[in-house]
């Protein structure tokens, strides 16, 4: 059973964003995942919500155009994240043999590099890639960067960065001024979940050779 608490969290705008509903589906995946194994973030999230709903009640009320009610719960229906219940209740999020993630289909795992795999996460409201990556102990990522923002949760085992350890439940939320050079923590293999905007961006001379090879 892993007793790891976790010590990296997403930043307080992502979970504002996150409570508030306004964060987008693939992000508000890796969100959700967070919170199912953290407590700490679950805290802050309800009181995200909390004030945002002391808000509403200070609001003055007007009166709705007939049907708006109707069409406005329809919405939410439909546009409702399915990651959302990993608000308020912990609960296992991920085992080895689980086709599905909090509710989302999962693509078969493919192969990127000697020890580095990957696999797809259908998030079809999100125009943002989300996926899964798999890396063996020892295992050293090439130095890179991103043109846009990528959050990660890890799932299972660790790595290690300038950041940091990062070890299951902990979450990584960087941006284009984020480079990263990690490395695969020794013990078990390392699975993460991630939602990228953008691309990634490799550096240094191996980077710049393999990144044509690169197709995450």
């Amino acid at each position: 059973m892993n007793r790891h608490h976790p010590k990296n969290h997403p930043k307080n705008e992502t979970l504002a964003a996150f409570a508030a509903g306004t964060l987008d589906e693939g992000r508000c995946l890796v969100v959700a995942a967070h919170l199912a194994m953290c407590a700490e973030c679950r805290g802050v999230v309800a009181a995200f919500e909390a004030v945002g709903g002391q808000m509403l009640d200070e609001i003055e009320p007007v009166a709705l155009s007939e049907g708006a009610a109707a069409r406005a719960l329809a919405a939410v229906e439909r546009e409702a994240p399915r990651a959302a219940p990993a608000k308020t209740a912990a609960r296992p999020v991920w085992q080895a043999e689980q086709q599905t993630l909090l509710g989302y289909d999962l693509g078969p795992w493919r192969w990127v590099a000697p020890g580095l795999h990957y696999r797809a996460v259908q998030t079809p409201k999100s125009d943002i890639r989300v996926f899964m990556l798999k890396a063996v102990p020892g295992l050293k990522i090439p130095q890179h960067n991103h043109t846009g923002t990528e959050l990660t949760c890890v799932l299972q085992g660790a790595f290690i960065h300038d950041g940091g350890r990062y070890g299951a439940g902990d979450c990584d939320d960087a941006d284009q001024d984020d480079a990263h050079n990690p490395v695969i923590d020794d013990g078990e293999v390392c699975i993460c979940l991630v939602a990228m905007q953008g691309n990634i961006r490799l550096t240094g001379v191996l980077g710049r050779m393999v990144q044509p090879f690169i197709r995450i």
